[in-house]
């Protein structure tokens, strides 16, 4: 019985999940490093760990999430920074709306959005970014 629940549900999602867990612990160790301990505005150091996060994210999920083709590098790095050039802006929007609006620590203003942004982010990356050609 658990084979088939298991046949039906798609790993791909589990693994972008612990690839995106991994990604958001170093995003928000960053970001407190960066905010808290060297004084930089939260939203310069969202900025500065979106940079460093997002290759180390495009590449695991490359590997471990989709597996796709060394040859097809270029192409999806370019949609995959596409993908997430629109997400980190929306992140960016909310970040900033839970913090200077609503007066929510930066941190959790962060995880709320990451949260908020995954599925969409999974969806984009799977049937676009990462698509394989049928």
């Amino acid at each position: 019985m658990i084979k088939i629940i298991l046949s039906l549900i798609d790993i791909k999602v589990f693994k972008f999940l612990f690839i995106g867990g991994f990604c958001a612990l170093l995003t928000l160790a960053l970001m407190y490093f960066l905010t808290s301990i060297l004084l930089i505005n939260y939203l310069i150091s969202a900025v500065i760990t979106i940079l460093v996060t997002n290759y180390i994210g495009f590449f695991l999920n490359k590997v471990f999430t989709f597996q796709t083709d060394k040859k097809l590098f270029w192409r999806e790095l370019w949609k995959y920074y596409g993908v997430m050039l629109s997400s980190n802006m929306i992140n960016l929007c909310i970040i900033y709306t839970l913090v200077d609006i609503i007066r929510i620590w930066y941190l959790y203003a962060n995880m709320i959005s990451i949260v908020a942004l995954t599925p969409v982010n999974y969806l984009l990356h799977k049937y676009w970014s990462f698509k394989k050609k049928s």
